[in-house]
């Protein structure tokens, strides 16, 4: 026991024992002068007591939607002439903490009048589909009573709006018109346009495991997939699987009816690679496969999204272009997974456009895809985001390991390309990033958040495990030459890695079964992460740009927070939203939506909080978030 706790015990106890021998008045006295305050409480609410008559009167005026009620918090004789009237059920939305305040038992005296009393208690933005779905699993039927109140009304409409889209299959625009006329409007209206959207549901949905499990066998039959290998073989080697990847992007995109400017395009990106002394022992030809599905907004197709998967494989030789190495897992899954995005997003009108690269020459030195990326920044290619799925078929590790409904997203925090400035430059980087506490918030670390917000938004069926550094130790990715010219670049990978089956020949031995396997590939989780990769792309290309120049305004002492930031350029954006998060909280925590402006302040401080800006448009897509520099201004 630490010094100073034991001086306290010793004193409580010898207050203890002195008040249990004492009664006289002195002590009484001396008692009143050291009692401890009553803790703080939250003052109630104040009630409004009126007859039951006006409380039916006030009642009727409220928003209703058929036989639901939409409203804000009842007050008791509201309740008393909702269960006279033939009320079935009261489903309140408020918090704990609210329902602390008020100054009666709203469950006790909604049971006593024989409601049936539903509470799901969530904030504006804790409202989620998971939520809506469970609601709509409570709803009695259409024919009885419901009073949905929340504080002011607001969550209860949102809930109301997304319930009659999600859970009635209402359209889109019937579930807003609906909400709006029982009070839904402002931050509200957007998060449950973000719970509607159905472009993600689609893409979620319509994932296969079979086409994946047959892509994956393919792959892996052509024997060996290393970049040295036969190239002239139909049936063997890098030559044959790329041309064979080439004709599943065709037919995956075949029947998307798309036309025009919007007509994919598969294409081949060929590098002459000479020895390097190391991996490339003679002149290769190294060929990525890249299947563009173009964007439909004119102003936003330029902005590129990449997806990566290697395509060549190898066995526990580096340089081994004989022995077989079917590279099932490692990457054959990326590869089948790039092909089946290519099916499902093709038939999907994306604003923006999506590039899906099957790389060669990754296990000999990242080579496809570092000189795509400089060949792409060369030509001034805007590319926003970079994900890279490498090892993404097997949920189990060694010893009984097992990650099912998790993935790993790897990314860097100080972003690579800063640290190839020179001296000077890279120093005050490094004292900037200090003062701002902000080594965990560059570009590509900002992806990682996103694509855990979007699946935690639509509870995808595998996790985001958010690892927070580049790669694994002793590996690397395609993504890390695109985050070397400062493009942001995340890699997916199954969470526990069989190095038995990675990297290795074909054999036994011990009654171990060693190499990268088409059996040690499960469809199902590989499909899931296709999905997790699937709908971060549908929301991010559909989204706003990342708002530019956002600075955190520090001209002065406050204990508030002000930020400021150049409008994004989309002609359908609505608004933005202010972020935060505690400074050792790994992912956003809370928003504040400032509406239609380039400017807001938030009733925290800067001091206590990380901060950022988002884009959201009218459909309700929210863009990654843009970290703000100090200016004072």
């Amino acid at each position: 026991m630490r010094a100073t706790t034991r001086r306290v015990a010793i004193l409580a106890g010898l207050a203890v024992s002195i008040s249990a021998g004492c009664t006289g008045p002195r002590l009484k006295s001396r008692q009143k002068q050291i009692a401890q305050p009553e803790p703080a409480t939250a003052p109630a609410e104040p009630r409004i007591v009126e007859s039951v008559v006006d409380a039916r009167l006030r009642l009727a005026a409220e928003p209703r939607d058929g036989s639901v009620i939409v409203m804000g918090q009842p007050t008791p004789e509201q309740l008393r002439a909702f269960a006279e009237d033939g009320g079935d059920t009261v489903i309140n939305l408020r918090t704990a903490e609210e329902m602390d305040k008020l100054d009666y038992d709203e469950r006790a005296l909604a049971e006593e009048l024989g409601l049936r009393y539903i509470w799901m208690p969530m904030s504006g933005s804790q409202l989620d589909l998971a939520k809506v779905q469970n609601f709509g699993a409570m709803l009695p039927d259409a024919s009885s009573e419901v009073l949905l109140h929340c504080a002011s009304g607001g969550r209860a409409s949102g809930m109301w709006a997304a319930h009659l889209a999600v859970n009635e299959g209402r359209t889109d625009r019937e579930a807003l018109m609906r909400g709006q006329a029982v009070g839904l409007k402002g931050s509200m209206e957007q998060i449950a346009k973000r719970i509607m959207l159905e472009t993600p549901d689609r893409v979620l949905a319509a994932v296969d495991p079979a086409n994946l499990r047959g892509h994956v066998d393919t792959l892996a039959s052509f024997g060996t997939r290393h970049t040295l290998s036969d190239t002239s073989s139909d049936t063997r080697g890098i030559g044959a699987a790329r041309r064979w990847v080439a004709q599943a992007f065709e037919n995956a995109v075949a029947d998307s009816g798309r036309s025009g400017d919007l007509t994919p395009r598969v294409e081949f990106d060929s590098h002459t690679v000479e020895p390097d002394g190391r991996r490339i022992t003679e002149p290769v030809e190294v060929v990525n496969v890249v299947c563009t599905i173009p964007g439909a907004d004119p102003v936003s197709r330029d902005r590129l999204y990449y997806v990566l998967a290697h395509l060549d494989s190898r066995a526990s030789e580096a340089n081994d272009a004989i022995s077989d190495a079917p590279g099932a897992n490692d990457d054959a899954s990326g590869v089948a997974a790039l092909i089946e995005l290519a099916r499902v997003l093709s038939h999907e009108r994306l604003d923006s456009t999506i590039v899906l690269m099957a790389t060669s020459g990754e296990e000999q030195g990242l080579y496809g895809a570092r000189l795509h990326a400089q060949a792409a920044k060369a030509a001034g290619k805007d590319i926003r985001a970079v994900l890279n799925n490498d090892t993404i078929g097997n949920p189990a590790g060694p010893g009984g390991l097992m990650a099912r409904n998790e993935v790993r997203i790897l990314s860097e925090g100080i972003p690579l390309e800063a640290l190839a400035q020179d001296p000077d430059r890279l120093a005050g980087f490094v004292r900037q990033m200090r003062m701002l506490g902000a080594e965990s918030d560059g570009v590509s670390r900002q992806l990682a958040r996103y694509i855990y917000d979007i699946g935690e938004l639509h509870h995808a069926p595998v996790r985001a495990k958010l690892i927070f550094r580049p790669d694994r130790f002793l590996r690397g990715g395609d993504h890390t030459p695109f985050n070397e010219l400062g493009y942001a670049g995340v890699r997916f990978c199954e969470v526990y890695e069989d190095y038995t089956q990675q990297h290795q020949n074909i054999r036994t031995e011990n009654g171990i079964v060693y190499g990268d396997l088409p059996e040690h590939v499960d469809a199902a989780y590989l499909a899931d992460v296709t999905r997790l990769n699937a709908v971060v792309l549908a929301h991010i290309a559909n989204a706003p740009s990342v708002p530019t120049n956002a600075r955190i305004i520090v001209a002065e002492l406050t204990n508030d927070t002000t930020l400021r930031w150049d409008a994004s350029p989309e002609p359908d954006v609505a608004g933005y939203e202010i972020v935060w998060r505690e400074t050792t909280s790994p992912v956003w925590q809370d928003f504040k939506d400032v509406g239609n402006s380039t400017e807001g302040t938030v009733d925290l401080s800067k001091d206590n909080w990380i901060f950022g800006v988002r884009a959201y448009d009218r459909d309700g897509y929210r863009s990654p978030v843009a970290f703000p520099m100090p200016a004072r201004e």
